[in-house]
């Protein structure tokens, strides 16, 4: 599951682009400020940064810049009003992958968003850990008590989005929106069902599961 951060001071855009990815199964955080991004990025685990060139306490370049003299490698998809050329090449020759020009349509930018993740060396490899469960999201290997359990798609990417988020609750509702929204027959009744057989593969050896439910909130997973 992807993990995108999307950097732009317009919100009406933003809220957009971020319905629009989350409803094609990324996992999208947004920021408004330049500053608050940049730690973003260094605290968390992103897979792509969509990043509008015009903002007014700092440009897209100048950001941009900034991240690549840093040494970050992430891939970069940058959006400008400016359908010109000479724009377009500065913004390739400072470390943008590629670029949109506003307005665009759904379509497209899922494609290059797609395209972008699909690069070699695009999606970084990560070793969650929360309450005592391990998960390597490059090899889908996830270990509990030291030992390795047998999952199916949805109970993974059910952990995977708990993990993601140590400690915040979720509900059904959020969880088929924002971890299952790819998958096909997915309901609501079936995260719960799902949950109820995740969790009985996290009780052994007299170990208590890790995930809990907060009434009325939904589902989370202990940090510690």
């Amino acid at each position: 599951m992807s993990k995108i951060l999307i950097l732009d001071d317009e919100e009406s855009l933003t809220t957009a682009v971020k319905d629009i990815l989350e409803i094609h199964g990324f996992l999208v955080d947004v920021s408004w400020e330049p500053d608050l991004a940049l730690t973003m990025l260094k605290v968390s685990g992103y897979d792509l940064l969509i990043l509008d060139w015009h903002m007014p306490t700092m440009s897209g370049i100048e950001f941009l810049s900034k991240l690549r003299m840093g040494g970050s490698s992430l891939p970069v998809l940058m959006l400008t009003g400016a359908d010109t050329s000479e724009e377009k090449v500065r913004g390739l020759e400072t470390g943008a992958d590629d670029y949109l020009t506003k307005p665009f349509n759904a379509k497209e930018l899922v494609a290059r968003v797609r395209a972008l993740l699909r690069r070699p060396g695009a999606l970084k490899e990560e070793d969650l850990k929360a309450g005592g469960v391990s998960l390597n999201t490059r090899t889908r290997k996830v270990l509990f008590q030291d030992t390795e359990l047998s999952l199916t798609k949805q109970e993974y990417l059910l952990l995977e989005f708990l993990m993601r988020y140590p400690d915040t609750p979720f509900s059904s509702e959020a969880i088929v929106e924002k971890a299952w929204s790819a998958l096909t027959d997915t309901s609501p009744d079936t995260v719960r069902v799902h949950m109820y057989r995740l969790r009985k593969k996290l009780e052994f050896n007299g170990v208590e599961c890790p995930i809990r439910t907060i009434k009325g909130k939904g589902y989370f997973i202990q940090s510690n």
